[in-house]
């Protein structure tokens, strides 16, 4: 249960935990490995980063467009749609022999996915507005709806992300928010596509999904090693670890399945590129056909020239759904988990949890009500000082008088 000191100033967080620790190997590793890194996820090609700001007036980061089915029935073929800060996006990605042609909101075709890779229709005036999350984009003069599709291969993989703006048509005003309640539906969205020939969709819906709070991740300990510092980097929601080893000692990160992931040494950072941790971390889809094993010998490529590097940790994000994280009232621990390093060959495991602040959240009531019963109590003890002092305060003394001579008669 949530423990407050009476004056609020300290929280003891609740724990609705899940564990995310690396497991443990049996034997001691050894080799010259290095390295932390930043786990990104693969750009696809296509996806500029740009301001939200539009002629489709942006994309609301409070609504989220949710995928519910794609109709004909696909194999192979993975549709999603990704929400992120700066709107939903769609991904396809389709290795099969069968092309997937994704149509525009009036019908003309705007993107062929499939054995050619993608090919863009560049006379289709969304092909420029999906580029960017708003769509603020100058289109061409030669660009113009119902016209001759000009195809471009613009991407030698048969997987493709976009910003489509029609996941981006809902809007909810400040009135409609605050009645709102989290994750409820309203409103609904569709993309038509050609499977080979036939006609189909993608349909789905929208989300309110207003901010979750703070995700604050802590260590144990932050120098486990002599010149190795380690720092929990906040995330939204999945937090991040940053490694220094400034050293002479080798050390290696342990990926989720304990193996070797990421070498830090005074040389530089190196990655292992057979590590599943590594490779899902630039593709989170990639790991599924790689039949890689975690216990092959590592393959170290360069990933950073200081021994300094920083990474996400999937495993100390969130596992609960939104529902529960939206019933988080207080500061809460939602996940435990650990970071193992090999130092020297050495393994250090340093535990670590994350904590989900709510929005707004301000501490017990008790705790105002005190401070402010303090506040109150120092004014009115000032007050009482300074009336006494005026009360009392002592009457300035009379201005001294001048000495009379005493009268003495004339002597004739």
């Amino acid at each position: 249960m949530t423990q407050r000191s009476l004056g609020g100033s300290t929280v003891a967080p609740v724990r609705i935990v899940t564990t995310g620790r690396a497991p443990r190997r049996a034997p001691a590793l050894r080799g010259s490995w290095r390295a932390v890194l930043v786990a990104v996820m693969t750009v696809l090609v296509g996806l500029t980063l740009a301001p939200a700001a539009s002629a489709h007036e942006g994309s609301d980061p409070e609504i989220a467009a949710v995928l519910d089915r794609a109709t004909p029935d696909m194999p192979g073929v993975r549709v999603t749609v990704q929400t992120t800060r700066l709107g939903s996006q769609f991904v396809v990605e389709n290795p099969t022999p069968t092309e997937v042609t994704i149509l525009s909101s009036v019908g003309d075709p705007l993107f062929r996915i499939g054995p050619e890779g993608v090919l863009g229709n560049f006379r289709s005036p969304e092909w420029y507005t999906s580029k960017v999350p708003g769509g603020a984009v100058a289109i061409p003069e030669k660009a113009a709806e119902k016209g001759t599709p000009v195809w471009a291969r613009v991407s030698e993989e048969p997987a493709w992300g976009w910003f489509d703006h029609r996941l981006h048509a809902a809007t909810l005003d400040p009135q409609q928010k605050s009645d709102h309640e989290p994750l409820k539906a309203f409103g609904t969205w569709t993309v038509p596509v050609l499977y080979g020939e036939a006609l189909g969709s993608v349909e789905g819906h929208f989300e309110y999904r207003p901010p979750l709070g703070s995700f604050v991740p802590t260590l144990s300990q932050t120098q486990p090693a002599a010149g190795v510092t380690l720092t929990a980097l906040q995330g939204n929601p999945t937090p991040g670890v940053a490694i220094d080893n400034a050293g002479p000692s080798e050390v290696v990160v342990l990926g989720d399945a304990g193996e070797p992931y990421l070498r830090l040494t005074a040389n530089g950072a190196e990655a292992n590129q057979l590590s599943p941790t590594w490779i899902a971390s630039q593709d989170p889809a990639a790991v599924a056909g790689t039949g890689l094993d975690p216990t092959a010998a590592p393959q170290w490529v360069p990933v950073g020239s200081t021994g300094q590097y920083s990474f996400t940790l999937d495993r100390a994000g969130p596992a609960q759904d939104l529902a529960a994280l939206y019933e988080v009232t207080s500061p809460t621990v939602i996940r435990e988990w650990t970071v193992s390093l090999l130092v020297n060959g050495e393994r250090i495991d340093v535990d670590g949890e994350t904590t989900l602040t709510p929005p707004g959240y301000t501490g017990s009531g008790w705790g105002m009500w005190t401070i402010t019963g303090l506040v109150l109590a120092v004014l009115a003890g000032t007050a009482a000082v300074v009336w006494w002092l005026r009360r009392h305060r002592a009457t300035p003394p009379a201005p001294p008088q001048k000495p009379q001579r005493a009268a003495t008669s004339a002597q004739a």
